[in-house]
């Protein structure tokens, strides 16, 4: 950075080269502004905010063909404004401000700087482009799809429906030509409002209505801050999350499992690999995802001590981070992987295989109550290392949880976290 700085009488300037891959679309030979400081240490600083500027308006030159939209011209605008230290303000925001304040944005322009872009920047002589709501999922798939890098098809399908289902329904209670510039507090109490009715006709649960909350407020604020929009989303938002019923989903009995779906023919009308999915997940807590995933190499029977490796690789993400994890093999999970030695490939995502089998279990009267489902078995498992005292850490990392405290060293040893679950490993026949 110190190649870009100069001094004249005493004063730090920015000065660098227009470089030959833009200098069709910027005439200049060289780009000069005073970084009005005489203290080197702040002019470094100075420069640098300058030279990020001035990189982001050569990109936009070359992506845009030398021509500039309004929404570049607009965010450049507020770059250059944060170059002296200033706000973007438009200029009518400017003229009501105190006289004081005003006379300080005046005294930024001076004849050695780039006058016209830097007025523009500092008395607001651009005009903010208005985001309508109907255009911010296609501008938001846009933005986040270095979210979606390693997902397979069915993981972008199961993350993008409910935040599109979301934010739509949030422009039907809005309007679609409704501005994100102009959202207040009062229009995301009538979206809370919205949901509070869905919720009171069972249209929807309390944890639904939280996630639409939450995914409207991540889309306003990826469009916000890629559109230089100064609005705090997160206080629009603030406290107002749904009681959510914490039964919703409720465990099986360990005893149920065990006498019940694992022992005697219960289970005989599936096939072999749903069959063996539930015993897979009735002793590891694995997510039906997880276990459905898993390649061959991931399975290792081999050993001491039997486990599985869950991972993440080329076109499959984890859900989380804390995710990858491996887990010993016991009782019935052990059995049902000596039985799917190369992993469950019946299936091509777990969506399926959840609802042929919650079908089943429906079906055959195999749920004590209307809130068990599959997925029931996970909580049943983290029931049971609870029940014989198995650490929160240890539990944690079984789940795939992010652990509670803060993360030390390289976490339990596959033996350690052996011995608890064999304290809890269902019986085989």
């Amino acid at each position: 950075m110190t190649d870009y700085l100069m001094q004249r009488n005493g004063v730090y300037y920015y000065r660098r080269r227009v470089p030959e891959y833009v200098a069709h679309f910027d005439p200049r030979k060289f780009v000069r502004s005073s970084l009005q400081t005489r203290d080197r240490r702040e002019a470094m600083r100075k420069a640098m905010i300058h030279n990020d500027f001035i990189e982001e308006y050569w990109r936009s030159l070359v992506l845009q063909h030398g021509e500039v939209s309004p929404k570049t011209d607009y965010k450049l605008a507020v770059k250059r404004a944060r170059t002296f230290n200033l706000n973007y303000r438009s200029a009518v925001e400017i003229s009501e401000a105190p006289i004081d304040r005003i006379v300080g944005r005046i005294t930024h322009i001076s004849k050695e700087l780039d006058s016209t872009d830097t007025v523009k920047a500092v008395l607001g002589g651009i005009d903010k482009p208005n985001v309508l709501l109907k255009d911010c999922l296609k501008q938001y798939w846009e933005i986040t799809k270095i979210r979606l890098v390693n997902k397979s098809s069915n993981q972008i399908r199961k993350w993008r429906n409910p935040r599109q289902a979301g934010f739509m329904f949030f422009i039907d209670v809005l309007g679609k030509d409704k501005a994100v510039q102009d959202l207040q507090r009062s229009d995301i109490l009538k979206f809370h409002t919205a949901l509070r009715d869905r919720i009171a006709k069972r249209e929807i649960l309390a944890n639904t209505a939280n996630k639409n909350l939450g995914y409207v407020k991540d889309i306003l604020a990826t469009i916000a801050l890629d559109n230089e929009i100064d609005i705090n989303f997160r206080r629009l938002f603030e406290e107002l999350k749904f009681k959510m019923d914490k039964n919703s989903r409720q465990p099986f009995e360990a005893s149920y499992v065990q006498n019940i779906l694992l022992k005697g023919d219960a289970l005989a009308g599936l096939n072999d690999e749903a069959r063996m999915l539930i015993f897979a997940m009735s002793d590891t807590g694995a997510r039906e995802s997880e276990l459905i995933g898993l390649r061959k190499e991931d399975i290792i029977l081999t050993g001491e001590i039997p486990f599985i490796w869950i991972q993440p690789y080329e076109g499959h993400a984890l859900k989380t981070p804390h995710s990858d994890r491996k887990i010993p093999l016991v009782g019935a999970s052990l059995h049902a992987f000596q039985k799917q030695p190369h992993g469950f490939h019946r299936y091509s995502n777990s969506d399926t295989a959840s609802t042929a089998i919650n079908k089943y279990l429906r079906e055959n009267e195999l749920r004590p109550t209307p809130k068990q489902t599959l997925y029931s078995l996970r909580h049943t498992f983290k029931d049971r290392l609870r029940d014989i005292g198995a650490p929160e850490e240890v539990i944690d990392e079984l789940m795939g949880h992010k652990s509670r405290g803060p993360k030390y060293g390289r976490g339990h040893l596959l033996e350690k976290k052996h011995e608890w679950l064999e304290r809890i490993a269902f019986e085989v026949n």
